[in-house]
């Protein structure tokens, strides 16, 4: 997912940069930003950073672990309340083993040791990127699944649920008591309704829903 302007002009992936060494700060911008690969912005301050994080505009978080106004660990708990899906990389010069597992298990790429040479902050920065779009398209998936099958009556969610166990149109029209012309329209505006051409991708289509309703149905509520 590419960062777009205001004007819709594709833009590179954004990626901030924060330590609390300014000369630190602007040399990791810079090479990162000389790949030509990224946008980068640099801060010294972390409360600077968040008071510009908007949710979806951040590509990769570039930090210091240790920092006298907030610490990388509390930054990143602080970024994903913003954002969710943001992938924070860590460079420190000293990291003791709580804070390692602590910021690992949080979803952090890597924490390189300082100095680390260009290549190393390059490559987690474009893993990074890589997993915080990864993320940004799930999501969107499963919005834009939620979206689709909340738009079914509950008559074609009772068509869809068959379709998706793999009945024929025959069963469906046996144990939903309906005529075979009926459940023909039905399995249409099912699949017209939720953008799919086909069961299989109905059936993914389901299965991104799923994942996200604990109660075991498809839909927490349809249309009556």
């Amino acid at each position: 997912m590419l960062s777009r302007s205001q004007s819709g002009d594709i833009l590179m992936p954004l990626v901030f940069v924060v330590d609390d060494m300014s000369a630190v700060a602007a040399v990791t911008a810079e090479r990162l930003a000389a790949t030509g690969e990224f946008i980068c912005r640099w801060f010294t301050d972390p409360l600077h950073l968040l008071l510009e994080l908007r949710p979806g505009m951040l590509d990769c978080l570039v930090a210091d672990l240790a920092m006298p106004t907030m610490n990388g660990a509390e930054l990143q708990d602080r970024v994903i309340e913003i954002d969710p899906c943001v992938s924070v990389v860590f460079v420190t010069g000293r990291a003791d083993i709580t804070t390692t597992v602590r910021v690992m298990e949080r979803g952090a790429i890597t924490l390189l040791e300082k100095p680390c040479g260009g290549d190393r902050i390059v490559h987690a920065v474009r893993e990074g990127v890589q997993r915080t779009q990864a993320r940004r398209a799930l999501v969107k998936q499963r919005h834009d699944a939620e979206s689709a099958l909340r738009e079914l009556t509950s008559d074609e969610q009772a068509v869809l649920e068959c379709m998706v166990r793999g009945w024929p149109n025959k069963t469906i029209a046996r144990e939903l008591s309906l005529s075979a012309r009926t459940v023909d329209r039905r399995r249409h505006d099912v699949l017209q309704k939720c953008g799919v051409s086909s069961v299989a991708e109905l059936a993914v289509l389901v299965a991104c829903v799923e994942r996200q309703v604990h109660d075991g149905s498809i839909l927490k509520s349809v249309k009556p």
